[in-house]
């Protein structure tokens, strides 16, 4: 039996990139310049962008966090019946990219207090301004929602997000 060629949009390594870089474009830093972003929480929100399911139901259930309206490709689908849990715990995936993304220059790695943390360069920066697309302008947006929840800390987030998925 011959197995038809699907494309699975997510799986798109362009996708991924872009979605990647915005959320380094958008949450490397909280307000106050420090650094947040370490594996566990691009892992988490790289997540959270691409499930904005399980995000519309992680807010819904604090009221301190900004409500925001999911599209209709974003509810109802098999996708957000079958959430693939993987990804909040196999970090290949992500390493994977963002080594794509330092090799090309668009990320650095800082280290603070023996941490090591990712921060967009310039070049992601000019990057990730050139690319325009309607899922990129909802990225952006559901970036702006999660930027509410970078000071919740990585284990105190998957504790959060496991009674959603069913964990």
């Amino acid at each position: 039996m011959n197995k038809l060629p699907f494309i699975i949009p997510e799986r798109d390594l362009n996708l991924r990139v872009a979605v990647v870089v915005m959320i380094l474009d958008r949450l490397s830093y909280t307000k106050r310049k420090k650094l947040i972003l370490n594996l566990d929480k691009i892992a988490i929100y790289e997540f959270l962008v691409t499930q904005p399911f399980v995000l519309h139901e992680l807010v819904e259930k604090d009221s301190k966090l900004p409500r925001f309206h999911l599209q209709e490709n974003e509810k109802g689908s098999v996708r957000t019946k079958y959430i693939n849990k993987k990804s909040l715990i196999d970090y290949s995936s992500i390493k994977g990219l963002l080594q794509i993304l330092l090799v090309h220059q668009f990320v650095k790695i800082e280290r603070d207090k023996n941490e090591f943390f990712y921060v967009i360069t310039e070049k992601g920066t000019e990057f990730i301004s050139a690319v325009e697309s309607d899922y990129l302008y909802r990225v952006r947006e559901l970036c702006d929602v999660i930027s509410k929840l970078t000071s919740i800390p990585s284990s105190n987030l998957k504790r959060l997000i496991n009674p959603i998925l069913g964990v």
